[in-house]
């Protein structure tokens, strides 16, 4: 039997110290992955959570009377303002979603799972009135996500000038309206 020289045995014994870091690291990457998307997760639930318990009753009258195009015709400025809000911050929590799969943070199905898959939205009548003017204050991959999101074909035809609503109440001092 021949004997195997100490510095080879350092050797292989070397390669096997670094193999094993190397295995052990790619555990530890694996883990604060899984740990960083459970909190993305619990974050943005909690954010959403806490989001719809600031709902009442004229809120759910507004977000279910958004999809009928003759109601939200009848809408003052102040319905039109407390949609836009409610709207506002759920496109914040929608693009905090977007921008958490984007870098890999939550896996691409997310956005369904967290119940932020608006299917066509530019198809409900309030929200294609809004469009127009929320789309310059969101994000280039939540703009281009809204926008997919409904066929050119799909999408509403505003009938309400918000510009004259806001005029009309603003200036005339009135509650008018749409």
């Amino acid at each position: 039997m021949r004997r195997i020289p100490w510095r080879l045995l350092r050797e292989v014994l070397a390669i096997l110290g670094v193999i094993v870091s190397l295995a052990f690291v790619g555990w530890q990457i694996r883990e604060s992955n899984r740990q960083g998307r459970a909190a993305a997760y619990q974050a943005i639930g909690i954010a959403t959570s806490e989001f719809h318990r600031s709902f009442d009753a004229h809120l759910n009258r507004l977000e279910t009377e958004s999809d009928y195009a003759e109601a939200v015709k009848h809408w003052t400025l102040a319905d039109w303002e407390a949609l836009e809000r409610i709207t506002v911050a759920d496109l914040r929590m929608l693009e905090t979603v977007l921008l958490e799969v984007g870098q890999g943070q939550l896996p691409a199905d997310a956005v369904k799972r967290l119940g932020y898959n608006w299917g066509p939205a530019l198809a409900n009548p309030a929200f294609a009135c809004m469009w127009p003017d929320l789309k310059p204050g969101v994000g280039e991959s939540l703009r281009r996500y809204i926008e997919e999101t409904t066929p050119p074909d799909k999408r509403f035809t505003c009938e309400v000038d918000l510009k004259g609503l806001r005029d009309a109440t603003v200036l005339h001092g009135g509650a008018a309206g749409g």
